[in-house]
């Protein structure tokens, strides 16, 4: 039976059924879908318009054939949202999620990766490869095949098939065979993939170091594991348990795994000396060395010494993990420790005899580096974290859980996988930037690190204390101008005794930054909101206003220059830094990694507590005896000695700088990063820094750079629609927003030993 709505129609009313207005919905959402496709053709491209035609870039947007493409995006997500909760329960199936991951790695090395690094083309990327490969009649047949030399869209005709396949079999849930078969085509298909750039690598014989094939081989593996784990497996995912439950069963082996991989594409595969000249492995490297001066010692592990010293160390990681051995880790722990050192010794060597005869330009030790010796020092780092972690492992006895049981709960009383996470990620802040390019090691030097600190101190204001500051880029203008002023930069030179380096400088920088957040935080105690970020916005346009005007105090305009870089004169200790933009990084990891240690006990402390209650409700803080004015001043003061500190790296590494440096969009810059990455979270603040500087960087080569803050502010909607806590939310505020409550689930919690009746 039908039933009615009430529609007001002219003054009158007029009913209309449920399925009239189900319809309409429809309606309204194919429309809305439709119009998507639309702005995604607008966006996607290099279309432009010109000074004499405005409407070029529309019409070769939507009258073209490629039109069709989006509007066939636009029906696929319409029926994604018409028939989304049928689509759920397959979402939740085990082999989805690495399906979708490796499905869009492999999009992305095909769209957005380099395939070659020769001058030859015009374009490296997949696209512009991938036809002149295929028409190459030196090229290896079989490699021509996977280019498209019988069929133009063969890639992706063969991501389809492997996708298809997998996909089938999570849908028929008692088809293995599919799975299996999907499954092993893609790691085919990986395999095809990393081929075919390596004969096209080797008819152009030109020095290469493109991802784009690695990252493609990468992506179909994980193709792959997800068909066998499809073939494997029934019922839901559970990705988290299984990676807890793949750690638990020998602690340290995941990390085991990862050191034995890179290390073996740094010793057998990646360059050690000269990348974009002779491109020599380890063993190419002892050849041109041989002769040339080298001492003993490093001639024997650039021969042999390496290959020995990765081995012992992998092997005993391995037998450790693998037999949960204490005494073992801690050897092997100590090995890989040893190892590290000795590779960085013999690269410093190396590369300095080299530089001493200016052998590719190479001006200093470590230039001229290959990926290879860094890839071995990461692996060395990993295997060694995988020994202290099997030594420090302590086991813990869980009773056997009744049938029907979640193993969940011998998992909870096991190890965590936050250590191992740490290993990587140290490993990779220490050996990851020497193997990016120059331009990425400039980015990550002189825009992420900078916006990382800055976000780092500004999540004390915004993310844990509650108080909006739009002027947090002063207290970044004080510490360059009070660094430039105390290395004697500016019209208003300090006294004989008061000159200093930049370095000596951070002491009287976050204290002069500690009393401008005071200043700025007394007169705003009863500000709330809006209010407060009108006023603290204020206060960074004084700052900035004051330093232009003041020309015989801060020379105006025309800044402050020749800034000299940091440098230590302690005894023996005698470092300098200068052109080399891998010293600042390092340097600057310093800096964050003090600060983080340093903020992370502040959170959990009682202060800490007090500014997430300021945060959740002020006047029931205060009614709790929490002293407000207090807790609130700090905030502010702590957070802009932060800022302060970031100041003084900025002033010595940049060396010169004006008022412009510090204008209110960049304040608007860090509070975007800090919601971004997740408001109370440190390694939420320092992602969304990372990545939202990260972005347009990224963007430069692949959109027009008048469409860049289009695609970023993109990004920043579907974030705050999909994942409004953030990238890596804190607790409380993933609690605020998804509720304390666990989802139901039909399984018994299993009870450890020692709790319960």
């Amino acid at each position: 039976m039908s039933t009615y709505t009430d529609v007001t129609k002219g003054g009158g009313q007029s009913r209309r059924s449920d399925a009239a207005e189900a319809r309409i919905a429809l309606a309204k959402r194919f429309a809305g879908c439709m119009f998507l496709a639309f702005v995604l053709a607008l966006m996607i491209g290099t279309q432009e318009g010109t000074q004499d035609d405005f409407g070029y870039a529309f019409r070769k947007s939507v009258f073209a054939p490629r039109i069709g493409i989006f509007a066939l995006i636009g029906v696929a997500v319409f029926l994604a949202v018409t028939f989304w909760p049928r689509i759920v329960p397959y979402l939740s199936r085990a082999g989805v999620r690495p399906l979708a991951a490796g499905a869009l790695t492999v999009v992305v090395s095909f769209t957005l990766l380099n395939w070659t690094d020769s001058t030859d083309l015009n374009n490296g990327k997949f696209g512009g490869l991938r036809p002149a490969a295929a028409q190459t009649g030196g090229i290896d047949p079989v490699a021509r095949l996977f280019f498209g030399s019988a069929f133009s869209l063969t890639p992706w005709l063969l991501l389809l098939i492997v996708v298809a396949l997998v996909a089938a079999a999570i849908r028929f849930e008692d088809s293995s065979t599919l799975g299996y078969v999907g499954g092993g085509l893609a790691i085919v298909f990986g395999i095809w993939a990393q081929y075919a750039q390596s004969a096209v690598r080797s008819f152009l014989d030109y020095p290469d170091h493109s991802t784009g094939a690695g990252v493609a081989l990468l992506g179909f593996v994980t193709i792959g594991v997800s068909g066998i784990v499809v073939a494997r497996s029934h019922g839901k995912a559970d990705s988290g348990g299984f990676f807890q439950r793949v750690y638990d069963w020998r602690p340290g082996m995941p990390l085991v795994a990862l050191g034995a991989v890179v290390g073996l594409v740094g010793l057998f595969s990646a360059a050690w000396f000269s990348p974009t000249d002779r491109n020599a492995g380890i063993g190419l490297t002892s050849t041109m060395f041989h002769g040339t001066g080298l001492s003993g010692f490093s001639a024997a592990y650039l021969a042999w010494l390496a290959y020995v010293l990765f081995f012992a160390t992998l092997i005993l990681a391995g037998a450790a993990s693998y037999l949960r051995h204490h005494l073992l880790g801690w050897v092997a722990a100590g090995l890989g420790v040893v190892s590290l050192l000795v590779t960085l010794y013999v690269m410093h060597d190396f590369s300095g005899l080299a530089a001493q005869s200016k052998f590719d330009g190479a001006t200093g030790a470590w230039d001229n580096l290959g990926t290879g010796g860094w890839m071995l020092c990461g692996a060395l780092t990993v295997l060694a974290g995988a020994g202290y972690l099997v030594a420090r492992h302590e086991q813990v006895e869980v009773p056997d859980a009744a049938p029907g049981v979640s193993s969940d709960a011998a998992l909870a009383a096991g190890s965590k996988l936050g250590p191992a996470l740490l290993v990587v990620i140290i490993a990779s802040a220490l050996f990851f930037p020497p193997t990016a390019t120059q331009f990425w090691q400039t980015v990550l030097v002189t825009e992420i690190g900078i916006y990382v600190l800055l976000a780092i101190g500004l999540n004390v204001v915004v993310g844990w204390a509650g108080l909006l500051d739009l002027g947090f880029i002063a207290f970044y203008a004080i510490g360059s101008y009070t660094t430039a002023y105390l290395t004697g930069r500016l019209p208003v030179k300090p006294p004989s005794f008061l000159e200093l380096t930049p370095l000596a400088a951070i002491p009287f920088a976050i204290v002069i930054c500690l009393v401008a957040g005071v200043l700025l935080g007394a007169p705003t105690l009863r500000l709330r909101g809006d209010y407060l970020a009108i006023v603290t916005l204020g206060f960074g346009e004084i700052i900035r206003v004051v330093a232009n005007n003041s020309t015989p105090v801060t020379n105006g305009s025309r800044g402050a220059f020749n800034i000299p870089p940091p440098e230590i004169h302690i005894g023996p200790l005698d470092i300098k830094w200068g052109d080399n933009v891998l010293g600042y990084w390092y340097l600057l990891l310093v800096f964050v990694v003090i600060v983080v240690l340093l903020f992370n006990r502040l959170e959990h402390s009682r202060l800490g507590r007090a500014w997430a209650a300021i945060r959740e409700d002020e006047v029931a803080a205060q009614a709790t005896g929490i002293n407000t004015v207090r807790v609130k001043l700090l905030a502010f003061a702590i957070g802009a000695s932060t800022s302060g500190v970031a100041g003084v790296y900025f002033a010595s590494q940049i060396g010169s700088f004006t008022p412009e440096n510090f204008i209110l969009n960049n304040s608007i810059l860090v509070v975007a990063y800090v919601v971004f990455g997740g408001m109370g979270s440190l390694p939420g603040a320092m992602a969304g820094a990372a990545v939202l500087t990260w972005l347009p960087e990224f963007l430069r080569d692949q959109v027009p750079a008048e469409d860049r803050q289009m695609w970023i502010g993109a990004v920043i909607l579907l974030m705050m629609i999909f994942r409004p806590a953030g990238l890596i939310p804190a607790r409380r505020r993933r609690a605020e927003l998804g509720g304390l409550d666990k989802k139901d689930s039909s399984e018994t919690t299993a009870v450890p030993a020692g709790e319960g009746m």
